[in-house]
């Protein structure tokens, strides 16, 4: 399995851009961010490049005021964004949201298909996949709509495109329905990445009650190539929470 780190949740104390040298140090895989917005994408370039580590994932350019379920041409503005800024440091997976509930749930998953249809054909395009993320609505996300994972595999689906897949993550889908094993499993060939975190508190993996070791390995026997992310928040010094979660999910 490859491990990629969020890089906004851990290194509070430490600059941005010198969490991506660190991270590769300390023995992760890849990196990944949520707001392009915010940063210098060629520094990012430069220096993920200069380490020797990807970025395999950013969120949406304003990802929380453009979420999938907006009208259409707010979405291809800042997907045609965020794929320039992604060819800046060589990234070409995005994380999107479906946004809070604004409909009959019906009416919200119609709609989500149709501006997700149309992303497909942009993605295609352009070589980049879209990743929408299904996320809790009992403590971190109240109000949002796509909580489930079983309709976010529907979703994508009907969408039927390979540039768009469903991000699967562990932490917020443990909470919503469990299952873990069965629903990646399962329904692999729809997921193009995963999240992780402890559960409950979204902390160190090896402190919840998921079996992540577990899961893994049931995830690595269907062939899975892509990266499992942490996106947790450390309870004690940032760059030993780290490595402590590192050698959890590997078993040392």
């Amino acid at each position: 399995m490859k491990y990629s780190l969020c890089l906004e949740t851990v290194f509070e104390n430490i600059d941005f851009y010198d969490r991506i040298p660190l991270a590769k140090e300390l023995g992760l895989d890849a990196v990944e961010f949520w707001e392009p917005e915010k940063f210098d994408a060629k520094k990012i370039g430069k220096i993920a490049g200069q380490s020797g580590i990807p970025v395999v994932a950013c969120c949406v350019y304003d990802t929380r005021n453009t979420t999938f379920n907006s009208e259409y041409g707010k979405i291809e503005k800042s997907l045609l964004k965020t794929i320039e800024i992604g060819k800046e440091f060589g990234c070409t997976s995005f994380i999107g949201l479906a946004g809070d509930v604004e409909c009959k749930a019906d009416s919200q998953k119609s709609i989500l298909i149709e501006n997700l249809k149309r992303a497909a054909e942009l993605c295609e395009k352009n070589g980049v996949t879209l990743l929408l993320e299904a996320l809790n609505s009992i403590c971190d996300h109240k109000g949002y709509y796509l909580d489930s994972s079983y309709i976010g595999f529907e979703i994508i689906r009907a969408v039927n495109s390979p540039n768009v897949k469903l991000l699967y993550d562990m932490y917020h889908m443990q909470l919503m329905e469990g299952n873990l094993i069965n629903n990646a499993t399962k329904n692999i060939n729809l997921i193009g990445h995963l999240h992780s975190a402890g559960v409950p508190g979204r902390h160190e993996l090896q402190l919840g009650e998921v079996d992540y070791p577990r899961i893994i390995e049931a995830v690595e026997k269907t062939g899975y190539d892509g990266y499992f992310g942490f996106e947790y928040f450390p309870t004690y010094e940032s760059e030993q929470s780290v490595k402590d979660v590192l050698s959890y999910v590997k078993g040392m």
